[in-house]
This record gives C-alpha cells, structure tokens and sequence, in this order.
C-alpha cells in the first residue's frame, strides 16, 4: 500500500522505497527498448586510469554523478579505497524477495565487495562517504539495519 489509500497498490518489484523513486522516474527496466533508452557504456579508465574495470554499464543520470564524485575523490587521494568493482548494472531481484536490485536500473555500483560484505560495518571512511554523498551517491555502510556497505546507489536504500 501506498500513502494509506487502500485503493492504490504497487507491484512487489517496486515496493522499496528507492525502487518506487527508479520505477516512477524510469519505469520497468525489465520492458522492451528500456535499456537502449536508460543506459550506456561508461569507459571508466579513460578518466580514471585507477578504477578496477575498464567499461561499466550504468544509468544515464547515475553516469555524471559518479564521474564528479570520483573525481572529487582523486583531488583528495580518497580514490585509493577503491580496490575491486563488483558490478553495477544486472537485471536482478533482491535475495529471496520479489523485488528489483537497484541494480536493475544501472543505478547502483558494489565497489569492494570482498572487504564489504552484507551486514558488516563496513570499510570505508567517513571522508570517502562525504564526497560521495555530496554527489547525490548514497552508501550501504549507512543504512540502518540493512547495512550493505559495497553498494553505492543514486537513491537511499535505508
């Protein structure tokens, strides 16, 4: 239910929070031309020579916002937390759930996943999570709860 109106009910792909903010601002990426429409290939070495993997599949809008925040990074030697890239787009669903991974919208990134694992602390700096915050770039490592301290999303997951 949505809002306490009994009448309007979402479909369990989008029932998160932040997949109710993907799905209304970018509808289904599970529907026909979504992705030609939505994503594009990022060659993320071309600016950033650092970063773990050559070409990511990402978000239009999630692409800017990830650029400057690394770029922020670089200016402070921040970037060198980033080790490893798990992934960013995948059509996926949520574990045993029948909701969608923001990564369904290419609108999340896992970044260090070996060292940041679901419901751990995480390994991040306070720093590192400033300048992505300041991008619009939400961290796991900060959601209450659920922590999930790889992923980095253009909407809040808590």
């Amino acid at each position: 239910m949505f809002g306490g109106n009994s009448d309007i009910k979402i479909p369990a792909a989008f029932s998160g929070g932040g997949q109710l903010v993907l799905y209304t601002r970018y509808d289904d990426p599970r529907g026909p031309g979504w992705e030609n429409k939505w994503l594009t290939n990022w060659h993320v070495q071309q600016l950033h020579p650092w970063f773990p993997q050559q070409e990511i599949r990402i978000h239009k809008h999630f692409w800017p916002q990830l650029r400057d925040a690394f770029l922020e990074l670089e200016q402070l030697g921040l970037h060198k937390e980033i080790r490893t890239f798990h992934r960013c787009y995948k059509l996926m669903y949520l574990q045993e759930s029948p909701v969608l991974s923001v990564h369904s919208w290419g609108a999340a990134i896992d970044l260090n996943a070996e060292n940041n694992p679901r419901g751990t602390a995480g390994s991040w700096s306070d720093e590192l999570i400033k300048v992505m915050q300041k991008h619009g770039i939400h961290c796991g490592q900060k959601w209450a709860g659920n922590a999930e301290p790889m992923h980095f999303a253009m909407v809040d997951g808590e």
